[in-house]
This record gives structure tokens, sequence and C-alpha cells, in this order.
């Protein structure tokens, strides 16, 4: 079923297991699903290991989706529908997969897995993460509609934003990380932000596509911290490109220009609890303030009173202009922790993804630019030879012995045109 006119940004929740230093700091479970559509905060007296004493009372939020903590990564994927967005990408659609959550909270979990699970054949096992089961689905997808005298072409690009720069992981690497660093530039014609100079690899088949997919995750910065040893310090943008070429009753080829981008947002932090020094302090204040804009966007376009989002104020919201009020199909994946110690941040999480739920995007397929123009001219076309129609109907009612007496073909019109010239 095509997307409707106007679709809110679907926002699935996942709690994600405590763990065993949680346990051992004798902090509680107050997050549970109590429904495959509701998530809640369950009470908790004061001074019991909660920061604020805000999650006195329980609080219930619904989502499109909430996943416990027992859910596995294969249930996650299944019922999340990502798979449901592949088929619309396949049909010329523009979709997003944002994770968003605190340090800890299992976001790149989620999306990526475990990499190193990865084997050379481009299989893996439990733990892969959404990037990869979509990978697979996607060329599974792909196989099937080929058959019908579809074509695809595939191809992937991947960009981090490290302090507020955008590096292009296809091609830098850890040991250059300057090399690449591309410039962020707006298409008046489109309406939205691109990178420019940015580079694309082919990928026809899931194990290309997944071999590049190891590739960037190994370019992308990670820096330890108090809350997480393996804490991403960037946001990444990993985009699939999907066009599709079909023959259309004409005969003409029609080429539509879909696209899927997972988004593995850097953790929601705060300083005192990470314990970040120097480099890694700088990196923390850049993601925050980045997250902060982010925030700001989304209130702002819930906001009917608000006259413009500001997505110039930092490059993450510039990239997500199409994602966040724009023309694609949206999903956020929120991960929080259940653990009494980060019931804060687990609750403001929450009231992000409530405010995101309420934002509206209104997808449309993409067609190539030429096609675009000569679809809109046969239907110019068709609209006269109906009112063309219409008209010689009239008269041929109205005064049917002048009407025998011209010949109103568009060619014979043309033809007198020619021989007359211009008449006074």
């Amino acid at each position: 079923m095509a997307p409707s006119v106007a679709e809110k940004v679907k926002v699935v929740v996942r709690v994600r297991p405590m763990t065993t230093k949680e346990r051992q700091h004798g902090e509680e479970e107050l997050v549970r699903c109590v429904s495959d559509r509701s998530v809640q905060i369950l009470e908790q007296q004061v001074g019991q290991g909660v920061r604020g004493s805000r999650a006195q009372t329980a609080l219930a939020y619904q989502f499109e989706r909430c996943f416990g903590q027992e859910t596995t990564q294969e249930e996650l994927f299944e019922g999340c529908g990502v798979k449901e967005m592949l088929d619309h990408v396949l049909e010329g659609y523009s979709a997003t997969v944002f994770a968003y959550g605190p340090t800890g909270s299992g976001k790149t979990f989620s999306v990526t897995g475990r990499p190193d699970s990865i084997v050379k054949n481009g299989s893996g096992d439990a733990s892969d993460g959404v990037v990869i089961r979509s990978a697979e689905s996607l060329f599974d997808k792909i196989r099937e509609k080929s058959t019908d005298g579809m074509q695809f072409k595939v191809r992937a690009s991947c960009v981090e934003i490290y302090n507020e720069s955008i590096v292009d992981l296809v091609k830098s690497s850890r040991s250059a990380r300057g090399v690449s660093v591309l410039p962020v530039k707006f298409d008046p014609s489109k309406g939205s932000f691109f990178v420019q100079d940015l580079s694309y690899c082919k990928c026809p088949s899931e194990v290309d596509l997944l071999r590049l997919y190891m590739k960037v995750l190994r370019n992308r910065s990670v820096a330890a911290h108090e809350l997480n040893r393996d804490s991403s310090r960037s946001h990444a943008l990993f985009t699939v490109y999907v066009d599709s070429m079909v023959k259309g009753p004409d005969g003409h080829i029609r080429t539509r220009h879909g696209k899927i981008t997972f988004v593995d947002l850097a953790g929601s932090e705060r300083l005192k609890d990470t314990r970040s020094e120097g480099q890694t302090l700088r990196e923390t204040g850049s993601i925050n303030k980045s997250l902060f804009t982010l925030g700001k966007v989304i209130s702002s376009l819930c906001d009917r009173k608000s006259t413009k989002a500001p997505y110039r104020d930092s490059k993450l919201t510039q990239l997500l202009m199409d994602s966040i009020g724009g023309t694609s199909l949206t999903m956020m994946l929120a991960c929080i922790s259940p653990s009494s110690g980060h019931i804060q941040e687990s609750m403001r999480t929450l009231d992000y993804a409530n405010r995101a739920k309420s934002v509206q995007n209104k997808p449309v397929v993409l067609l190539d630019p030429g096609q675009t123009m000569l679809e809109e001219l046969r239907k110019e076309i068709d609209i006269l030879r109906a009112e063309n129609r219409a008209l010689k109907e009239a008269l041929q009612t109205s005064n049917p012995e002048l009407y025998a007496s011209l010949d109103l073909t568009p060619r014979s019109l043309l033809r007198g045109e020619k021989e007359g010239g211009d008449r006074p």
C-alpha cells in the first residue's frame, strides 16, 4: 500500500536489559513495556537511586511499537516496520531510520549488532542489527521483483558528523581523518541540503553492501568514557540508494530513485556522568549541541505558531531536513535503559520521542527529473486532447452543418497554419 499524503514520524521504543554492573550497584528496574504499544515508568520512592524526584509517580507513553528487555534482534527487525519501508524504497520513496537515546542504551547494537560476527560471505548471526538484516531483505525483494521485468541498481554512501565536520567514511580512515572533510550545500531546486563531492560505491549484491558497511564502521570515531567503553563519538548516516527501472505500457523506461538512510546518533549524555576530559569533553559538547538543535527542529514542527524550523543551526539537522518534516518516510528508534540509575535520561528520551511522533512528513516518489517533465507534458497533452474532443462533440451537437464542413484534426489545423501564415 502506498503511503498517504501526510505520514507522521513513526516511533518505536526498545528497552534494553539491565546490565550486571547496574545490578551490582543495587539499581532497580523502573521501566517496562506493559503492552506492545505502551511503555511505563514505575513508581519509586525518593532516595532509592533516582536522580531527582520526577519518577515518584507512574507514567505511561504510547508509541507505534514497544519492545521489552527480552526482545531479540530478529523480533525487533520483523516488528518495527523497516521491512515495509524497504518495499516503499523499491517503489521510489525516501526512507529514514534513526536511533536516538542516551549513551549505553543500545542504539548501536540495535542498528548494527556485533560487527565482528559478520563473516566474509555476508552472513552473520542472531546479533545482526537492523542494517545488516535490511541489506539481506532488500536484495531478497530485488531478486523477487526482478522476475517481473524490473531492473535495479544499488549504491551506498556513508558520512560521519564529527565535531560539526562532515567526513566521508567511504574514503577516509582513522589514520587520515582530515582527508575527506566535505562541505554541506543547499540545493534550491530540491529545497534540501546535500554533501558536496560525496563518494558512492556500487553494490551489486548484499555481500558488496555489507563489506562496504564493515569498512565504514571501522572508520567511525569511537572513544571510551565512563558510561560506555565503546561509545560512538559521532553521528553516522549510512544511505542505500536504489534506482528501479521498468518499461511502461507506452514503451518508455521509467526510473525511480528510492533510498533508505540509517542514522546512528551519538549518545545524549550529561558531562558529569561521562567524566569526559580534553578532546572527549569537546566532542560531548558538540554532540549535545547537535541533538539539542534536532530537538528544537522537532518542537518547532510540532508548534503550529512556529514559522520556521532551525535546520541550518547544525550539520545534523541540515542532513535530516528531508527526514524530519520533509518528504521521507521516517521511523525513530528510541533506545532506553530500565535502570533507576538512568531514569532521568530514559524519561528525557521518551519525552523527546513523544514529540517526534507528532511531526508530519509528506512522502513523494522520487522520479528522474527529465522523466518528471515528460510525465507532466504527457498529462498536459491528455488534458488538451480531452478538451478538443469535448469541443468537437459540442460543435457537432449545436451546429452539425458547420461541423461537417470543417476538418478539426490537429494535423489539418497545423497544415493550414503553415500554408496560410498569420491571418489578420
